[in-house]
């Protein structure tokens, strides 16, 4: 039998990602909004943060560069063909060895030299087509290797520089109901950082990117429930997506969270579906979940395994936090004996939600199979995102 203990996955430190349930409001068309004086101080400490620290996304992210050149096996078989007297070859050799010693984050030189490389190699093309010599055939062997290099290489400038011209300055969030509820979503390094006056307000995605694929690392927001979870979503969807990825895949998400997760749309990982189907019905078996032709599906008689009631305990310990934190933020003077309250009923309205059925244990056994696998297609994340934000936020920029 699969028990719990035997499928671990790691919890973030926080499990503030369940603040985005909140925001399901209908779309409505964003209205624009100026920053206010103190937003505008956080964006310039974050501005010289991040020149502090460089843009560390953006040299992540080249996984090719002119020092790679260098120690290239296709270069140095490039290089090693002798031109003719007058040849073209000699020009581009010359441009490869120059392009080597370019600084990396050149990227204005190293488009240039490209562009000139690709242009003589056309040239020499032109002017050696009927050439059947030794030399010539030789080079001619070696321009696909060198051109495939140059296609890589445009690749990853695009990407840096579509990483570099992400909004950095930040794009600001006030809620519509309530004017003191204000942020600013900027970049630094490898977080989208939520910024404000008020210190309760803070969270952060943090992420890992490179050439081919994005991944979630983290992701809490402060105070939940008031759709903040939302705003970052719906940005780190646009960061992607300007990226050009497809999709995003999200590293050990609390099983707490997975409700949250869900309500994005979180989908199994590309190429996973019969994992994640096998997962499933496992902890459906585990759970207690039966079918036979008999009786069809139904809860075991005799189950005693805890592996769903700990899971519901997990989701409404959440909730219930949840739920005492966005009632110290919208009142500040609340009693402790009232926030005690409020968790208290909380928790025990997600238990009575959530008592163990045929629906309910599909729901917990998908959730914590989907936690191994959790996936989102980008597109579609930034489309349910969109309508989200739109309902719940004046955004400007």
């Amino acid at each position: 039998m699969l028990h719990e203990s035997r499928i671990n996955v790691s919890v973030p430190s926080r499990a503030a990602h369940t603040a985005a349930t909140g925001a399901k409001s209908l779309p409505a068309v964003p209205v624009l909004q100026q920053k206010t004086k103190a937003q505008d101080s956080l964006l310039q400490r974050a501005e010289e943060s991040e020149q502090l620290q460089g843009d560390n996304s953006a040299a992540a992210v080249t996984q090719m560069k002119p020092a790679d050149w260098a120690a290239s096996a296709t270069i140095a078989a490039v290089i090693l063909h002798q031109p003719g007297y007058f040849s073209t070859w000699k020009k581009i050799v010359k441009a490869i060895n120059e392009y080597k010693v370019l600084p990396e984050d050149d990227y204005a030189a190293r488009g240039r030299k490209l562009d000139l490389m690709t242009t003589l190699i056309a040239t020499w093309k032109e002017g050696h087509k009927n050439d059947t010599t030794a030399r010539v055939v030789g080079i001619r062997g070696a321009l696909p290797g060198l051109e495939g290099l140059i296609v890589t290489e445009r690749a990853e400038l695009l990407f840096a520089q579509n990483v570099r011209q992400y909004a950095t300055a930040g794009t600001t969030y006030t809620s519509r109901t309530r004017g003191d509820v204000s942020f600013t979503v900027a970049k630094q390094g490898d977080k989208l950082n939520v910024l404000s006056a008020n210190p309760q307000i803070a969270g952060h995605i943090q992420y890992d990117l490179t050439r081919a694929s994005i991944d979630l690392k983290h992701f809490e927001a402060q105070p939940e429930g008031l759709g903040i979870g939302s705003v970052l979503m719906h940005e780190f969807a646009r960061f992607a997506g300007q990226m050009g990825l497809a999709t995003v895949n999200v590293l050990t998400p609390a099983y707490s969270a997975m409700g949250a997760y869900d309500f994005f749309g979180g989908i199994p990982q590309a190429g996973k579906q019969g994992a994640f189907d096998t997962r499933r019905g496992q902890y459906e078996t585990v759970m207690g979940l039966r079918n036979d032709d008999e009786r069809g599906e139904r809860i075991a008689d005799d189950h005693d395994d805890e592996t769903y009631t700990n899971f519901i305990n997990e989701e409404a310990k959440a909730v219930g936090k949840t739920a005492a934190n966005k009632a110290k933020f919208a009142t500040p003077e609340i009693s402790a004996d009232d926030l005690e309250r409020v968790e208290a009923l909380a928790v025990q309205a997600h238990k009575d939600r959530y008592v163990r059925n045929v629906d309910n244990v599909k729901r917990a056994a998908r959730l914590k199979a989907l936690s191994g696998f959790l996936s989102y297609n980008i597109a579609a994340l930034l489309d349910r995102t969109r309508g989200q934000v739109a309902g719940k936020w004046i955004v400007g920029e």
